[in-house]
């Protein structure tokens, strides 16, 4: 799994400053990739399951309603990363917001993946987002 999520990181650069790196390609990486995972597909659960089909509410199955749970998503993989970061004790630098920004657009796309996939299941919203 730590190569997996090195990987997947590392694609915007290697981690600053060096001395860091092991910190971050053994704590930080993993931990954010699967808190992301993990989120996006609680999210995922919570709009086609419990919202879309528990509990029938048929005014929140629009593509609008799916594009909260996309952006708040996004927001809750930035902020795992600067949260990640500061319980690690890593130097504050600019890494950590591209880390950030890059974390949230995996989430988009975790987000996205498991929408084509779980949205079958939703009786109310089994075409949302398309």
């Amino acid at each position: 799994m730590k190569s997996l999520f090195r990987f997947l990181y590392e694609l915007i650069g290697t981690p600053q400053p060096p001395s860091e790196i092991p910190v971050y390609r053994d704590v930080i990486f993993p931990n954010i990739g699967l808190i992301n995972i993990g989120v996006s597909l609680a999210l995922v659960l919570i709009f086609y399951y419990l919202i879309n089909r528990a509990m029938g509410v048929a005014t929140f199955n629009k593509t609008g309603n799916w594009a909260l749970f996309l952006i708040l998503n996004a927001l809750i993989a930035f902020g795992v990363v600067v949260w990640q970061t500061n319980a690690q004790a890593v130097a504050s630098h600019s890494y950590i917001y591209w880390l950030a920004t890059f974390n949230a657009f995996y989430g988009l796309l975790w987000f996205f993946l498991f929408s084509l996939i779980l949205k079958g299941g939703s009786r109310n919203a089994s075409t949302t987002p398309f």
